[in-house]
């Protein structure tokens, strides 16, 4: 009971540290369009790191034996369900900036594949307990998070990509991160299919 209370503190943590981000972007950008705009930026790449930290952690452990790994795959769930927190004041942001920003628009498509991405992910993080494992069957609990953690990977892929070939200075590293990810997990299913 102690470890999982402890979990649920890292979460509650870490979205604390998020507000206090937000809080402090905003003091130094102001609460209009530009602060709103920097938040959005923000919110957008601690939630790429946060994603790709639980994506990778059990790919990532086949290769690295080590204490970071093993907390990282230990504690892959509660990273998760930090991500979840991190997308959230993402979107909220978004929502924030379209009262503040009467001529900022949101494409159709983003709000159908970004609108996706969010089902898939509050799907994962209301599923992400042993309650829902048994109730789901693991099986299908398997199938839900692996095609929710496979579609946000895309949606990354598709938001940083080619912004990096046009901007690589700002956004390569973070194309970067979503290479690597995919490259980490590619990596270690071929490692388990040879094995």
């Amino acid at each position: 009971m102690g470890a999982r209370h402890d979990r649920k503190t890292l979460v509650a943590g870490r979205g604390a540290l998020l507000l206090v981000m937000c809080g402090a972007l905003l003091l130094v950008h102001g609460t209009g369009e530009d602060g709103w705009r920097v938040v959005i930026r923000a919110t957008a790449r601690t939630s790429l790191v946060l994603f790709t930290a639980a994506y990778v952690a059990s790919s990532l452990r086949a290769f690295v034996r080590n204490e970071p790994t093993k907390w990282l795959l230990a504690n892959r769930r509660y990273v998760g369900l930090s991500y979840a927190v991190s997308h959230t004041l993402h979107l909220a942001a978004i929502v924030v900036l379209s009262q503040v920003a009467p001529d900022f628009e949101v494409a159709t498509g983003t709000v159908v594949f970004g609108g996706v991405a969010y089902v898939f992910l509050y799907a994962m993080a209301l599923t992400s307990n042993g309650r829902a494992v048994a109730a789901l069957g693991r099986t299908n609990w398997q199938r839900l998070h692996l095609a929710g953690m496979q579609y946000n990977w895309f949606i990354f892929a598709q938001s940083y990509l080619p912004r990096a070939a046009g901007e690589p200075a700002i956004y390569g590293p973070f194309a970067g991160l979503v290479v690597a990810g995919a490259a980490i997990r590619v990596a270690a299913y071929a490692r388990a299919r040879r094995a």
